[in-house]
C-alpha cells in the first residue's frame, strides 16, 4: 500500500490514473467521502460532501474547500449511504445527476425518495437494502448494516448501509455512519482485505475506541480513521473523538496487525491485497 502526493487538481489525477490489476485507488474527500477507481476505469464515489449546504440549515461551516467541485464530478455511480445532507448532499448530488452523464445512484429507500423530490430520473436511481448487490462494471456492491441513530425527530435513518465494495478479489468495507454494533463483527466473515471505519463518536456513530475495537474484530490488513475532519466547529465537540492517533494507539494497544493509513484529504491511497501486517500508522 502507497499513498502519494500531486499538485495536480483532484480531478486531473482521477482522470489521468492507470490503476494497476487486482488494486483500487482511493482518495479521502473529508467526512466519510471517498472516490474509488478501479484497472478498468470505473470510477466510484462514497458519500461525497462537497458543498456548504449544512451551513444554511444547521449554521455548520466546512473546515476546508472541497477538494473537487460537484460539476467537476465523473463517476460511473454513486453510493450514498443513508439519506443525511453530508451523505446525500442536496448541493453535490443533483448537480452530478445533470452534468455526469450515466452515472447510477445507490441509496437506500429513504434517500431515493428525496434524489427523486430533486426531479432526479429515476432510471439513475438504484435503492439497495441490507443484503442487496449492485455490479457496476467490474465493482460488486454489498449493502450491509448499519445502525445510525441520531436524538433529533425527522432525522431518523433506519435504512442507514454500510458497503461492501470488491474487485478482482479485493474487498473494502466501508461503514457509513454507524455505531457499534454485534452486527457488524459477523463482517469478519466477508474477510475485507480494508476496513473504513467512522470515529467521531458523536451524531449516531461509533467513537475512536469503538472503530478500533471493530477494526481489531474484522481482522483487516489495511484500516482507515474517517469522519473525523469535515467540520469548521464540530457539534458537541466535546464528547467527539476527532484525533485519528486515538484509533490508532488504542487499536494498537488492543493487537491489532493491519496496517493503519491516516488518510489526507485529496491525498490519493493505494489498495493492495498483497499489503502485509504491520508497519506504523501513516
Amino acid at each position: 500500500m502507497m499513498d502519494t502526493k500531486d499538485s495536480m487538481p483532484l480531478k486531473e489525477r482521477i482522470a489521468q490514473r492507470k490503476v494497476s490489476p487486482g488494486t483500487l485507488a482511493c482518495w479521502w474527500l473529508g467526512g466519510s467521502g471517498f472516490v474509488f477507481k478501479s484497472a478498468a476505469g470505473t470510477v466510484l464515489y462514497i458519500d461525497p460532501y462537497l458543498s456548504d449546504f449544512a451551513n444554511g440549515v444547521f449554521g455548520i461551516g466546512r473546515a476546508f474547500p472541497p477538494p473537487i467541485l460537484p460539476e467537476d464530478v465523473r463517476a460511473d455511480a454513486v453510493i450514498s449511504t443513508h439519506w443525511h445532507e453530508d451523505h446525500l448532499d442536496p448541493g453535490t448530488i443533483p448537480v452530478v445527476a445533470r452534468l455526469g452523464g450515466a452515472a447510477r445512484f445507490i441509496m437506500p429507500s429513504s434517500a431515493m425518495s428525496r434524489a427523486l423530490g430533486w426531479g432526479m430520473k429515476r432510471e439513475h436511481l438504484v435503492p439497495l437494502s441490507w443484503g442487496q448487490v449492485a455490479t457496476v462494471h467490474d465493482l460488486t456492491l454489498t449493502a450491509v448494516p448499519a445502525r445510525h441513530e441520531t436524538t433529533t425527530p425527522g432525522w431518523e435513518t433506519p435504512d442507514a448501509m454500510g458497503v461492501i465494495v470488491e474487485c478482482q478479489g479485493l474487498k473494502v468495507y466501508h461503514c457509513g455512519d454507524t455505531e457499534y454494533d454485534v452486527r457488524l463483527r459477523t463482517l469478519k466473515a466477508q474477510k475485507p482485505d480494508v476496513a473504513i471505519l467512522c470515529i467521531n463518536g458523536v451524531g449516531g456513530n461509533m467513537d475512536a475506541y469503538e472503530a478500533a475495537l471493530l477494526a481489531w474484530q474484522l481482522g483487516a490488513r489495511v484500516v482507515i480513521p474517517m469522519h473525523h475532519h469535515l467540520w469548521a466547529a464540530h457539534p458537541d465537540n466535546a464528547l467527539a473523538t476527532l484525533d485519528p492517533r486515538l484509533f490508532a494507539d488504542t487499536y494498537a494497544r488492543l493487537g491489532g496487525t493491519g496496517r493503519v493509513v491516516l488518510p489526507e484529504v485529496g491525498q490519493e491511497i493505494q489498495l493492495d491485497p498483497e499489503a502485509g501486517h504491520g508497519g506504523p500508522a501513516q
